[in-house]
């Protein structure tokens, strides 16, 4: 036990593991009161107003992603080496947010109003629509301040503001569900934002911002505006074509199959989602040290390997083999519409990891181009899918097309993934 702790202690020290645990950490909270949270939300809440509630937030976090113009990733990229220009790119990210989400929001609220009739899964009051634009803003920011965290290599602290978060959520709906409020689900999951946004800054701002400017000033890039833009660009563009294929598809089940379905559809997609995390948070860490020290990229993505192979597929496999249980949490329609679905997802993930390790590989590259290509075949395989097998297979068609794409886009890539990890394939 004692040479185990030492072991530990040791791989902590190194700000690749202590980073990517922290990230493992906060995937693995999220995801247990995101459980929990739409258990309890099935349990308290009609099966018509889950979906709702879950159309709403997953329409709300499409337009705060395509909003941001994806530049969290950006500064996860450079962030790690911009020195004295890091308060710059911080804040510029922060004004980008706010400024799109606003237009973005109020958009999508006045369309939701005046062209979706009273009754629609998606109509939207005038004093919900403001609400929403609200929402959005302040969740494009609660999300930005994570890649700030883990660009400045301070992932430590993302846990514990997301597992503040989770409580609060939860603590929000059970209150709510005793009350008249309506759209209780959508209320629980951007209320508790707002009392997080502001401790979040002053910390990055006034602490953590400046130590991260003294402890780079030896291998400081000066910030390239154009090369930021390229890589928002390309990787903007990709994250478009991504959110259309993921984001967008309780809408689109919604649409298709009706509110029940979206709502079968829902704990199935919280846990391919939190598998999908998981392997994000890795590959984040990777990005941000891989960046500070570019010369050792594919032993730093050797170990991370070893950590997906030890993390993300036996958690893949185990509850695959668990889905009709994990169902059942939610109650026997749950079970009895999603079970099939949430395995195809499960196994959906080796050849997902394949195909996030390329996209890491390409990220350190600024070839944002290619993911960008990458994620439009991707969407369009995906959504052109369910679209076309829905009719014949119902909910299922998300889970078929979902391990066909997967499988096809994880052939094309292995072999430029391999190379990287041989050290034949450097990032330039």
């Amino acid at each position: 036990m004692t040479t185990r702790i030492a072991s530990l202690r040791r791989e902590l020290s190194l700000p690749l593991f202590r980073n990517t645990y922290a990230l493992m950490l906060n995937t693995l909270l999220n995801s247990g009161f995101g459980l929990v949270y739409w258990v309890v939300a099935a349990r308290a809440y009609p099966e018509a107003e889950v979906g709702r509630g879950n159309a709403l937030t997953s329409l709300m976090l499409l337009v705060s992603i395509l909003t941001q113009l994806n530049v969290g990733q950006a500064l996860v990229r450079f962030l790690p080496r911009a020195g004295t220009g890091s308060s710059r790119l911080v804040s510029s990210a922060y004004g980008i947010s706010t400024g799109f989400g606003l237009l973005g929001a109020s958009g999508v609220a006045a369309y939701c109003h005046l062209f979706r009739p009273e009754g629609d899964p998606l109509h939207m009051s005038w004093g919900f629509g403001l609400w929403f634009v609200v929402s959005t803003v302040l969740w494009s920011l609660f999300t930005l301040q994570d890649s700030v965290l883990t660009g400045l290599r301070e992932s430590m602290w993302i846990p514990l503001e997301n597992g503040v978060y989770g409580v609060v959520k939860l603590v929000v709906l059970l209150a709510v569900a005793q009350t008249s409020v309506s759209d209780g689900v959508f209320t629980s999951w951007t209320l508790p934002v707002v009392g997080l946004i502001v401790p979040v800054a002053l910390l990055v701002f006034r602490r953590l911002l400046p130590r991260h400017v003294a402890a780079t000033r030896d291998v400081e890039e000066p910030v390239d505006r154009r090369a930021v833009s390229r890589y928002v660009a390309g990787d903007y563009a990709g994250q478009v074509f991504g959110q259309a294929g993921s984001s967008f598809l309780p809408v689109l089940v919604v649409a298709l199959l009706g509110p029940a379905s979206g709502a079968w559809f829902l704990p199935a997609q919280t846990v391919f989602v939190a598998i999908n995390l998981l392997t994000l948070s890795i590959t984040s860490s990777l990005v941000a040290e891989a960046a500070r020290d570019p010369d050792h990229a594919h032993l730093h993505a050797r170990a991370i390997i070893r950590r997906l192979a030890v993390t993300v597929l036996p958690a893949a496999l185990v509850l695959g083999l668990a889905a009709p249980w994990v169902l059942q949490l939610y109650g026997d329609a749950y079970r009895a519409n999603a079970t099939l679905l949430l395995q195809l997802f499960m196994i959906s993930i080796l050849p997902r990891v394949v195909v996030a390790l390329f996209m890491t590989l390409n990220r350190l590259r600024n070839r944002t181009w290619v993911l960008a290509t990458l994620q439009l075949v991707q969407a369009a395989a995906l959504i052109g899918g369910v679209a076309a097998l829905h009719g014949t297979l119902g909910l299922d068609a998300v889970g078929w097309t979902t391990l066909g794409v997967e499988l096809l886009l994880a052939l094309v890539v292995l072999g430029p993934v391999i190379r990287w990890l041989r050290g034949t394939g450097q990032p330039a």
